[in-house]
């Protein structure tokens, strides 16, 4: 199927008669659009996995497979999948009596982390073989661990290009809420929130892409209590919460903050950060000139990464003629 930014929901059908997935269908989301796929021959009974995404995200593939005489090839038996936030799909194709995975087992998830982008395999009349396409994890990337609690649900957002505004609620004393507005790509957005939401969140806004966020700091008792943003043109947020219980600070020289990772149910109950490196900034241009006569057409060619060659022609009287190669 190739690859796509994630994976929403999957569909699965069973040849009972077999014992073997006979069927798969699966949603991506590419550039905040849904398409579907869809392999094998669809028979039998449908069963669903599907995730909170983006929120949520899928970051594990297992299953089962063995031999089936009637094929006379190899199947897949069963499939199950794991999420961001720890939640195991059911059995989805062929169990033993007892309800357990039948077959050979597997299990394959990206070596650093990372969430499913897309699937490929082998079908005809079943499903013969399936494989994923994980994320990378940026090993540039400075992970840093949740702090706070560990109640409520998982989930990461993972990281992006960086952050562009936060909101922060807060309810009996606690932060009961955040909502984290991504920046990816050419000027792509991405929210993710998390949380209650009770009373009116406020708001923390960055000048991004011309300013990042560097420093986050907090406090926990239990729950998170509070939170306070630092940028790099040396901005403060104002502290959202109640300052009080444990303090922490995720901060990294030359790093800026590009997605976080927590808990939360009624309130937030931990939360942990991506940081990445802060681009080198791109050497200003300056222009002069032109000098010479002021008749003839104008021209200007603007600014690449550099000059290569110039090629001149002149006559014994003046410049008739200039190529440049970029």
């Amino acid at each position: 199927d190739g690859v796509f930014d994630g994976v929403k929901k999957i569909l699965v059908g069973e040849d009972k008669d077999n014992e073997c997935v006979s069927y798969i269908k699966i949603e991506y989301e590419k550039d905040g659009k849904f398409e579907t796929r869809e392999h094998g021959t669809l028979r039998g009974e449908l069963k669903q996995y599907a995730v909170e995404y983006p929120n949520e995200y899928i970051i594990s593939v297992g299953g089962s497979y063995d031999y089936v005489s009637s094929y006379d090839t190899v199947v897949v038996k069963s499939l199950i999948f794991r999420s961001s936030w720890g939640k195991t799909s059911p059995i989805l194709g062929a169990t033993t009596f007892f309800g357990y995975l039948a077959g050979k087992e597997f299990r394959l998830e990206g070596k650093t982390g990372g969430k499913l982008l897309g699937l490929h395999g082998r079908f005809d009349k079943a499903l013969n073989a399936i494989g994923p396409y994980f994320n990378a994890v940026d090993p540039s990337l400075k992970h840093f661990n949740l702090q706070g609690g560990d109640g409520g649900g998982a989930w990461d957002d993972g990281a992006y290009d960086g952050v562009r505004k936060i909101l922060v609620g807060v309810g009996d004393d606690y932060v009961s809420y955040v909502s984290f507005e991504y920046a990816k790509g050419e000027g792509m957005m991405m929210t993710h929130d998390h949380g209650t939401r009770k009373d009116t969140p406020q708001e923390f806004v960055v000048d991004y892409p011309n300013e990042h966020i560097t420093l986050v700091e907090g406090t926990t008792d239990r729950y998170l209590t509070s939170l306070l943003f630092k940028t790099s043109k040396g901005r403060t947020s104002p502290a959202f919460g109640k300052v009080v219980g444990s303090k922490f600070a995720f901060e990294e020289k030359d790093f800026k903050l590009v997605g976080f990772c927590g808990n939360s149910g009624k309130y937030i109950d931990g939360l942990g950060a991506y940081f990445g490196p802060i681009p080198a900034p791109t050497p200003s241009s300056t222009k002069m000139g032109p000098l010479g006569g002021n008749k003839g057409n104008t021209f200007d060619d603007g600014v690449f990464d550099g000059v290569k060659k110039v090629t001149v022609g002149a006559d014994e009287y003046s410049v008739t003629y200039i190529k440049i190669e970029y």
